[in-house]
C-alpha cells in the first residue's frame, strides 16, 4: 500500500520532508524504516537511528493495520542543549 510519511529535523531534509513507500497492510517500526532504506541506501546509517511515530505517539516493537494509521513519522534522535 502506497503510504505517505512525514520526515521531521535533518532526516526530512535529506529525503524533502515526505516520503511515499509501499507497506504492507500490518506495520511495524522494523517495515517502516526497512522500505524507507530500501528507497533510500544512501541514507541507511541515518534512517536505522530514527524513531517511528504512528498517530502522534512513538511505537516500538508493537504492529498496527494500516487502516487504524492517520500518520506516520519519521523522528531522528534529537539532543537537548
Amino acid at each position: 500500500m502506497q503510504t505517505k510519511i512525514k520526515a521531521f529535523a535533518y532526516s526530512g531534509e535529506k529525503l524533502n520532508h515526505e516520503v511515499i513507500v509501499d507497506l504492507p497492510l500490518k506495520v511495524t517500526k522494523v517495515t517502516v524504516l526497512e522500505a524507507i532504506k530500501q528507497q533510500f541506501p544512501q541514507y541507511k546509517a541515518e534512517i536505522s537511528e530514527c524513531s517511528v511515530a504512528i498517530n502522534q505517539s512513538f511505537i516500538g516493537k508493537e504492529s498496527y493495520v494500516m487502516s487504524d494509521i492517520a500518520e506516520i513519522a519519521l523522528i531522528p534522535p534529537v539532543s537537548g542543549g
